[in-house]
C-alpha cells in the first residue's frame, strides 16, 4: 500500500507526539528554591490583657494610642510575647518599654512609675512587666499604651482593634478568658531572635534591622 511521505513522518512521530501530550496533563511537582525558602505567613499571636482599669483617652490622629486609667502602682503586662527592645527613661513619657512581637509588631508602655523589665529580655503574654504611674507629660496614673505595625516603629495602628484582633476587648480584666492556642512565628528577615516562654515554647522572630 503507498503512503506518503508525510503519512510516514506523522507514523514515526506519533508515539513522541503521543508522551508530549500526557506530560502536559501531569502536575508539576518540583518545587524551586525560592518555594522551598518561603516562610509560613504570619498571622498574629494570642494577645493577654495590658492592665485593668477604664479608657480615660481613646486613639486619635492627635493621640496616639490609648489611655487605660486605674490607682498608682496597677500592675502593668505585656500585651504578648516578645523582645524587650526599650525599657528606661523617655521624653514626655517620664518611663516607657517597647516591646517586639514574633509578628514583628510593637507594643510601647509609658508614664510607669516602674518598671520590671530592661532591654534584652525575653517577656511571655500576660507577664508583669511594670506599674502604672504618672511619670513625664500626665494629669494622673494611667497606662499610655501605642502600638507599632512594623517593627522599624514607623506606622502606628489604633491600639482597640489591634487588640481585638489577637481576642482582647477593651476594657479588660488581666488573666480572665482562655488564652488561644500559641503560633509559631517564622523569622523572615533580619536578625533572628529566639527565647524560650515560661510554658517551654520556643517563639523565633525577626527583629529589625536598627534592633527596634
Amino acid at each position: 500500500m503507498f503512503r506518503s511521505p508525510v503519512f510516514r513522518s506523522l507514523t514515526r512521530r506519533a508515539p513522541r507526539l503521543v508522551l508530549a501530550a500526557a506530560a502536559l496533563l501531569l502536575p508539576v511537582t518540583v518545587p524551586t528554591a525560592a518555594a522551598e525558602a518561603a516562610p509560613a505567613a504570619v498571622t498574629g499571636f494570642a494577645a493577654s490583657c495590658p492592665a485593668a482599669g477604664y479608657i480615660s483617652q481613646g486613639y486619635t490622629p492627635e493621640h496616639n494610642g490609648i489611655d487605660i486609667a486605674n490607682d498608682y502602682g496597677t500592675p502593668i503586662y505585656a500585651v504578648g510575647d516578645g523582645q524587650v527592645v526599650a525599657s528606661g527613661p523617655a521624653q514626655g513619657y517620664g518611663q516607657w518599654i517597647r516591646i517586639l512581637h514574633p509578628d514583628g509588631t510593637i507594643t510601647e508602655y509609658g508614664h510607669m512609675r516602674e518598671r520590671d523589665v530592661a532591654a534584652g529580655d525575653h517577656v511571655t503574654a500576660g507577664q508583669q512587666i511594670a506599674l502604672m504611674g504618672s511619670e513625664g507629660e500626665s494629669s494622673g496614673p494611667h497606662l499610655h499604651l501605642r502600638v507599632w505595625a512594623d517593627a522599624d516603629a514607623t506606622v502606628r495602628t489604633d491600639p482597640i482593634p489591634y487588640l481585638a484582633d489577637r481576642g482582647i476587648t477593651m476594657p479588660c480584666t488581666p488573666g480572665s478568658g482562655p488564652r488561644p492556642a500559641p503560633l509559631v512565628y517564622p523569622a523572615k528577615s533580619g536578625r533572628v531572635v529566639s527565647a524560650r516562654s515560661a510554658d517551654g515554647r520556643l517563639e523565633v522572630f525577626a527583629a529589625g534591622a536598627n534592633g527596634v
